[in-house]
């Protein structure tokens, strides 16, 4: 063992100088100032009080150190973290200068010039749970003739219990999830989002939301005016007919979207005077309607058919 502690003694005594002189020179050597932007963290030791607003969440320090560590310090973990003590109960606002020993460094050979801003504020306020009510987020619409039904829509969880500043949940009484498109929607469907709430707001229950939206098509009412009366087949009695009235105004139910395509043109209403002779006649009036489509009125329309001949 001593042997070995007296060999190559020359090596080692140069290597150990060698050591001591580049410890010197870094240290001994013109230190350089730098400026970094740190975040700033807040640990408040009472577990009722909460930080609901701060004057500065970021601090810019400028630090000092030799130039062999310069190099090397913008990829170091650096930040500031002041603890506000038990003694503090009450909500309000709080003041306090950031020391130099409240910023973590790297190394002993770095310290702390300057610190911006030099104060900084926070508000204080007491930290309450509260139950929150879901609202799903829609953004756009369904295709045309397509809807959203309200009465439908299923959500679970619908609420979300928090955790939260006393001013901020005080004011809530729902909480958003994010976005839904629906945006040329024809089905419906399911969607999984979070919900989204307000900084310093956290959930304590589950904050994930199965949304299922129904969508269905869309009826309503559409009036067509002046619609001609045709005759279907001939009266027996060769002569005049004359029908009043000879348009009528139709009002029809259906899909909007079929609605939204009918014109009165393409719509088909007739009275049938087959084997009629001459005379004064009160005949339905019949409609050929397309799929999906009614009339709005169920009662029978009367058409008033007189058929003379050609010398009256």
């Amino acid at each position: 063992m001593r042997h070995w502690i007296t060999r190559n003694w020359g090596l080692k005594i140069i290597s150990l100088l060698l050591a001591v002189g580049t410890w010197y020179y870094a240290v001994g050597e013109e230190n350089i100032e730098v400026t970094r932007v740190i975040p700033l963290k807040i640990q408040m030791s009472s577990k009722d009080m909460t930080v609901s607003e701060i004057s500065a969440k970021v601090v810019r320090v400028t630090l000092s150190a030799p130039r062999v560590l310069i190099v090397n310090l913008a990829s170091q973990d650096i930040q500031a973290v002041h603890k506000i003590g038990p003694e503090i109960k009450t909500a309000g606002e709080y003041s306090f200068r950031l020391e130099p020993t409240e910023i973590s460094l790297p190394g002993f050979q770095i310290r702390v010039v300057k610190i911006m801003p030099e104060a900084v504020t926070v508000k204080l306020d007491e930290l309450i749970v509260q139950k929150l009510e879901i609202q799903p987020d829609f953004v756009g619409e369904p295709a045309v003739g397509y809807k959203l039904v309200a009465d439908e829509l299923r959500m679970d969880p619908n609420a979300v219990l928090t955790q939260g500043p006393k001013g901020v949940l005080e004011k809530m009484k729902s909480a958003k999830t994010e976005p839904i498109d629906l945006v040329g929607r024809i089905r419906s469907f399911h969607r999984t989002v979070e919900v989204k709430l307000p900084p310093g707001v956290k959930p304590i229950s589950e904050s994930l939301v199965n949304v299922y939206i129904p969508i269905r098509e869309e009826f309503g009412e559409k009036e067509f005016k002046d619609v001609p009366v045709r005759i279907l087949r001939s009266p027996a009695a060769s002569g005049v007919v004359d029908l009043n009235p000879d348009k009528v105004t139709l009002v029809l139910r259906g899909s909007k979207l079929y609605l939204e395509k009918l014109v009165p043109g393409s719509l088909l209403a007739y009275v049938d005077l087959a084997d009629l002779k001459k005379g004064d006649y009160d005949r339905p009036l019949q409609v050929v309607l397309p799929e999906n489509v009614s009339l709005k009125d169920k009662g029978p329309i009367k058409i008033k058919a007189a058929i003379r001949s050609l010398t009256q």
